[in-house]
């Protein structure tokens, strides 16, 4: 079969990718890129960063992280509306930096905007998905100032208990509930797909569309859901078979019969190794 062939090249390809391939986001690839302008902030020489990341804007102006830390060159010197609005470019450009989300936050705390604050500590703590414990100490100082004591003390706890693990060299990133409300979503979105799949298989002439329609509906599910696509797929497999055998008539010719069952078989097989390839793809265009 031709797609199936089509499809496996594919697969090989994203799997180099995903493998051996750099994976890093553009931001970690820049954080790596700027680790001299990013030493000369961090040891306070702030003028030097400045400069340093000026520089990298007048050649890369859209730079999430050369913009993230002119800003905190602007902060430094005392020019909060400059910062801000660095930060908040930064932001448009890569909303995943965590640091940037705490450090607008801390900009909305100081000038009294509370509640803009608190909700930028929890982007901050989203996006961080506990690798450093300032998010927290940073949510656990708004909440003491909004009153919260509990949810400060919570947070506080939580900031040492992350400084503990990395003590012991173990920063974990807490366990996420394996169905999810992202799931079930996608799930709703497979009784569309099967459906599709069943009604192109009863209306079909050759095997190809059928293929093709799997494999697309498939590459959709694993690009939903990179790490729990198998499981959309698995139930479309059912959902295709019991709707194919429990609510369509049969074919009353041989020849339609062997072009349903070779549609439907197959259509089965592509669906599981699209899922896969579907996974991989939204893996690979991270590296973007």
């Amino acid at each position: 079969m031709l797609e199936l062939l089509a499809v496996l090249t594919f697969c090989g390809y994203i799997y180099y990718l995903r493998n051996y391939a750099d994976l890093r986001t553009k931001s970690e690839k820049e954080e790596a890129d700027f680790s001299a302008g990013i030493s000369y902030y961090c040891n306070g020489e702030y003028e030097q960063a400045f400069i340093y990341f000026n520089d990298v804007l007048s050649r890369r102006p859209n730079s999430c992280i050369a913009l993230l830390y002119r800003g905190l060159c602007y902060k430094s010197q005392g020019r909060f509306a400059q910062a801000e609005s660095d930060i908040r470019s930064a932001l448009s450009i890569d909303e995943d930096v965590w640091l940037a989300h705490l450090e607008l936050g801390k900009l909305q705390f100081e000038n009294g905007q509370n509640e803009d604050a608190l909700a930028a500590a929890n982007r901050a703590v989203s996006k961080a998905e506990e690798t450093s414990p300032d998010p927290y100490l940073f949510r656990a100082q708004v909440n003491e100032k909004l009153g919260h004591h509990k949810a400060a003390k919570n947070d506080t706890d939580k900031a040492e208990q992350i400084l503990q693990l990395s003590r012991t060299g173990g920063i974990v990133k807490s366990a996420e509930p394996f169905v999810d409300k992202k799931l079930l979503v996608s799930m709703v979105l497979v009784l569309f797909t099967s459906a599709l799949v069943i009604l192109v298989i009863k209306n079909a002439e050759s095997v190809h569309l059928p293929y093709i329609v799997a494999v697309i509906c498939a590459i959709a599910l694993g690009f939903a859901e990179p790490q729990k696509g198998w499981i959309l797929a698995a139930l479309q497999v059912v959902l295709v078979l019991a709707g194919y055998f429990l609510f369509t008539t049969q074919p009353e010719t041989t020849g339609q019969t062997e072009i349903e069952n070779f549609s439907l078989y197959g259509s089965l097989i592509l669906t599981f190794v699209a899922s896969f390839l579907g996974g991989f793809m939204k893996r690979a265009l991270n590296m973007s």
